[in-house]
This record gives structure tokens, C-alpha cells and sequence, in this order.
């Protein structure tokens, strides 16, 4: 019996984790030590077939996520509708320094409007910044595509008509443009300056250049005169940095037009006419559709010949005289040719309103024609 309440007693000993604290201490007991817990084996790291290694393209590349980054130079193209012609082909330079460069060409009238700015990205909002002009704005759909938002800021995503999509390298942009001005030479050193805005470049000696040079020098008529002349160039530095014009395409000159002037046009003699409208179809610009008339006679370019006739205006009356023309034969340009020497020899008087000329038929508007200035 001793053994067993010693043994017991023995026992209890070992088994207490109670401190030994003198009277004068406080006692205290201590938690239980946790035992340590077993650590867990984590699963091996599965590679995800879907992630592109970083790189400096993919660096370059905008996001497709909630906001999106121009932090490279981009170019989107495409053709959007228009209200009054087939449509408007753009083409957007983003940069990433945050200017852009737009063109925007209307098909059919040739028209075309080179504008430059200040972007601004809200999200994915695109906005074109300039003071004079008023361009679409843009919703990024992907970091590929651009589509125009309506007049309350949503992408019109009801059809692809709306949208312009990105090239894969920047694109210069083609700054030519269809020019009518005041072309003026002396000591082989010419200078253009343009009807629409005033501006006076000289003008490079290039290859194109050269046949309007000797034009201009063999007809007596000039003389060192400023004469009005049409032309497709581009404005560009030159070697030395200067603002040049450079000559793609001279078309021809002009004698005894001068600049339009829409505020002071009443009547219809010393004006270079553009044909804009035969009936109710729009022409061309690239066919290039024009004519001056003088004091009895008139001349000018159908499309694909050269034409001259005399005519009469008397009151409230007008009439042309058969046409003498070239024999020529385009076939982009036939339908628009026969049509508009048709309707020319057709009416039957011509008024200028506002900043157009109008030919009736019977009191029925059968052509209308625009000053050109480009």
C-alpha cells in the first residue's frame, strides 16, 4: 500500500509544469506550449500556356484591360460615313508624345483636310484637340481597333461602318493636296500662293516642276506675272529646314482668273468653277471638272479633254455655243464627260448664289458649280 501512494505520488511530480516561486513572488501560470504544426506541402507552380513572356514589344503594345495606353506611335485608317457623299477615308498618326496628325478625304468630291493637334485619353476615349476644326471622337473597342462614338459619347458598335483599324507599323501620313493659286516665276525661282489660305511658299525645282516652268516661260502672256494655276503638291522642308512646296502634278494655267472671293462673286466671269454637282449626283474632284468663263468665251477640262465654246448671258438668259473639244478617250471619265457638255449646252441661264453658280434647265437646277480653291 506504501508502495503504490509513493509511486502515485512520484508520478504527479513529474507530470507538473508548475513553477516554484518563493513567498514573496507573485504566482503565475504559463499557457500550454502548442505543439508545432506540421507544415503543408504546397502544389508545384503550373505554368500558364496564355502568359507572353516581357519583352520590348509587348512593352510597346497597349493594354486591353479598363484603361488603355498610347506609349507608342500608332496609325489607324478607314473610311466612315458620310451625310452627302460615299464617305470620308481617315487616317489617324497617334503619337505617343501626344500629338496626332489626321487626313480625312471625302470620296467623290476629292476634298481633302489635313489636321493636326493635341490627343487626349479618357479610359477609352479618344479626343482630337484642335481649335479649328471639329473631328469625331473615338472609342478604343481593343487596342486594335478605334469606333466613333455618337453625340452622347457611346461607340457606335451597331455596325463596322463606324470603326478604323490599326496598321501594324506607323504610317506616314500623305500630306498632298489638290492646290489652286497664284503662281508666279522669276529667275527660275517660282512662288505659289494659295487662293484658300494666302499662304506663299517658294516653290522646289523638281523633276515635276519642270514642264510648268516652260509652260509659264513660253507664253507671252505672263511675263512675270502672277497667273493663276492648278496643281497637286505638298508642303514640306526643304534642305535647309524652309517651308517648300513640292509639285506632284501640275494641271494647268489659268489666265485672267483670279482668287475667289466668296464675299464680293456676283457675277460668273474670272472664276475658276468647279463642277460639284450634275442633277443630283456629286462630281469626282479627281477628275478635276472645271472651266473659266470670259468676257464671250469659255474654256476648260471635262474630265478627260481640254474644251473651248462662246456663250451669252443677256438678262436672265444663257446660252453656250457648240463645244470644240479633244478627242480623247478615258474610261474612268467618259459617263461624267458626256453628261456634263450635255447639261452645259443645255442651259438656258446661270446665276451666282451665294458662293455657287447654278445653270437652269427649264427653272430646274441642272448643274451647280463651286469656285475652286483647291
Amino acid at each position: 500500500m506504501k508502495k503504490l501512494v509513493i509511486a502515485s505520488a512520484v508520478l504527479l511530480a513529474g507530470c507538473s509544469q508548475l513553477p516554484h516561486f518563493g513567498a514573496d513572488q507573485p504566482t503565475t501560470l504559463s499557457a500550454p506550449t502548442k505543439p508545432a504544426t506540421p507544415a503543408i506541402p504546397l502544389p508545384a507552380e503550373v505554368e500558364d500556356v496564355n502568359e507572353v513572356a516581357n519583352s520590348a514589344t509587348t512593352e510597346a503594345l497597349a493594354t486591353d484591360f479598363e484603361h488603355i495606353f498610347i506609349d507608342s506611335d500608332m496609325t489607324f485608317e478607314g473610311v466612315l460615313p458620310c451625310a452627302d457623299c460615299p464617305g470620308i477615308t481617315y487616317h489617324i498618326n497617334l503619337y505617343r508624345d501626344g500629338r496626332f496628325e489626321a487626313r480625312q478625304e471625302y470620296l467623290e468630291r476629292g476634298q481633302v483636310e489635313l489636321v493636326s493637334g493635341a490627343w487626349l485619353l479618357e479610359r477609352r476615349t479618344l479626343h482630337l484637340v484642335n481649335q479649328q476644326v471639329n473631328l469625331p471622337s473615338f472609342h478604343f473597342r481593343s487596342n486594335r481597333q478605334l469606333v466613333m462614338t455618337d453625340l452622347s459619347g457611346r461607340p457606335i458598335i451597331s455596325s463596322d461602318a463606324y470603326q478604323l483599324n490599326r496598321l501594324d507599323a506607323l504610317k506616314k501620313l500623305d500630306t498632298r493636296q489638290p492646290m489652286l493659286g497664284l503662281y508666279r516665276l522669276q529667275n527660275n525661282q517660282a512662288t505659289f500662293t494659295k487662293c484658300q489660305t494666302g499662304e506663299s511658299l517658294p516653290v522646289a525645282n523638281t523633276q515635276n516642276h519642270l514642264p510648268m516652268m516652260r509652260l509659264y516661260q513660253q507664253d507671252s502672256r505672263f511675263n512675270n506675272k502672277a497667273v493663276i494655276a492648278s496643281l497637286v503638291g505638298r508642303k514640306g522642308p526643304d534642305q535647309h529646314g524652309t517651308d517648300t512646296l513640292f509639285i506632284d502634278k501640275f494641271e494647268q494655267f489659268w489666265p485672267n482668273a483670279t482668287c475667289p472671293n466668296q464675299f464680293a462673286m456676283k457675277n460668273l466671269q474670272g472664276i475658276v468653277w468647279r463642277a460639284e454637282k450634275i442633277a443630283d449626283r456629286y462630281v469626282p474632284h479627281s477628275l478635276n471638272v472645271r472651266l473659266i468663263f470670259e468676257k464671250d468665251k469659255l474654256y476648260g477640262f471635262s474630265g478627260c479633254n481640254n474644251f473651248n465654246a462662246s456663250y451669252q448671258q443677256r438678262a436672265n438668259t444663257f446660252a453656250v455655243q457648240q463645244l470644240a473639244s479633244t478627242r480623247k478617250f478615258c474610261a474612268d471619265a467618259s459617263t461624267i464627260e458626256q453628261q456634263f457638255t450635255e447639261k452645259l449646252q443645255q442651259a438656258d441661264r446661270a446665276e451666282v448664289n451665294a458662293d455657287k453658280l447654278q445653270l437652269f434647265r427649264n427653272n430646274q437646277v441642272i448643274m451647280e458649280l463651286i469656285p475652286a480653291v483647291n
